[in-house]
């Protein structure tokens, strides 16, 4: 099959990843795959895996004027009329619209959409949108059960609706190579070999690192060879920086800022924290961690309870900072626990998120649409 995945931006984050993801799975399978966006740091790993890249600038977020919208789907009726396109597979719903338009256009072909669904709108101001997935021309994959409930609560037929998962690339995230990535990481940063790591690996803001930072203070002196890798950037840096030296942490507190190596730096963790307490669906960094045999501390958020049973980790209220602290006091003094649970997470991981995986259940709805 001819597959486009198509979104605004391929951004390095959850989408963005995993549109690439699934487009190298894809043509290991033997499909060709196309990808259409605005253009965005993704663009250059896509063209890298073979995949061409066609740049649609009016299809970004912050140019999505009526005017934009008709010259983007003009654009996309063209390309369609170039390219035998079986499939769309789109990562927004702007996009998925402006390519279904364009495609009933078209003469003697039909396409089939399908849309990754992270989940319907929750800001109070902006939930009229959700009407949108009521009526929409394509199979919607889920990312979690929570999002399919949420979709069907707003009225959408649950037959249209397919749960697929995040999922991880075990090439990259290679669990044969997390000591050699351990020392390497380790030795960058100066973190003792044998110090125990907390870590969290996101964009900073409402992911939860200043109550990772406040917890960590709170247990600080019982847990002397404890430390933080804090991997991220954003406008808060400086901000979090401060609030670690503010709570006397700032020795054993180490900022990375931006890396596009995480795969590394998740093999460097022993613990993997995900204080958020907004905006989250399905994290892929959780799926990261646990591609590490490590145990995780999250929130009750979303779909993020579909990840965190109790066999791999600990769930916590978010902004709870004194239970944050108590479920780290566990497993920073238990190694025993630490190991059984990071076990667990990566034989659920293989079970369940791989990439592989993940795309059985897309390529089987390509094939039966």
């Amino acid at each position: 099959m001819n597959i486009l995945q198509i979104r605004g931006e391929f951004r390095d984050n959850g989408p963005g990843t995993q549109s690439l993801y699934i487009s190298r799975e894809l043509i290991r399978r033997g499909h060709k795959v196309f990808a259409i966006s605005s253009g965005g740091v993704m663009v250059e790993k896509f063209e890298q895996n073979g995949i061409t890249h066609t740049q649609i600038p009016y299809i970004a977020y912050g140019k999505r004027n009526p005017l934009n919208i008709l010259k983007s789907i003009f654009l996309l009726r063209k390309y369609f009329d170039k390219h035998t396109i079986d499939v769309v597979h789109a990562h927004n719903a702007a996009t998925l619209y402006m390519a279904y338009l364009a495609s009933r256009f078209l003469k003697d072909k039909e396409i089939s959409f399908f849309h990754s669904c992270r989940g319907i709108e929750l800001r109070k101001m902006f939930t009229w949108r959700n009407w949108i997935y009521k009526k929409y021309p394509a199979t919607i994959f889920a990312v979690s059960q929570w999002t399919k409930e949420q979709l069907i609560n707003i009225g959408v037929d649950s037959k249209k609706i397919i749960v697929t998962n995040n999922g991880v690339d075990t090439d990259k995230y290679d669990i044969t190579k997390k000591e050699q990535f351990k020392k390497e990481i380790r030795d960058e940063y100066k973190i003792p070999y044998d110090s125990i790591v907390i870590g969290i690996v996101g964009a900073l803001g409402s992911k939860g690192h200043d109550e990772l930072i406040r917890a960590f203070s709170m247990i600080k002196d019982e847990f002397p060879d404890a430390y933080l890798l804090i991997v991220g950037g954003g406008e808060k840096l400086e901000e979090f920086k401060n609030l670690a030296i503010e709570k006397g942490i700032s020795k054993r507190c180490v900022f990375t800022g931006l890396r596009m190596d995480s795969y590394k730096l998740h093999a460097a963790m022993d613990i993997f924290c995900l204080a958020s307490y907004w905006g989250e669906m399905f994290p892929n960094v959780l799926l990261e961690a646990m591609a590490y045999a490590n145990p995780l501390i999250s929130t009750k958020l979303s779909g993020i309870p579909e990840i965190v049973t109790e066999d791999v980790g600990f769930l916590i209220e978010p902004k709870n900072t004194r239970e944050l602290a108590e479920k780290l006091k566990i497993l920073l003094k238990n190694d025993n626990l630490r190991a059984k649970l990071g076990r667990n997470a990566y034989s659920k991981l293989k079970s369940k998120y791989t990439i592989s995986k993940i795309v059985d259940k897309i390529e089987t709805a390509y094939l039966t649409k």
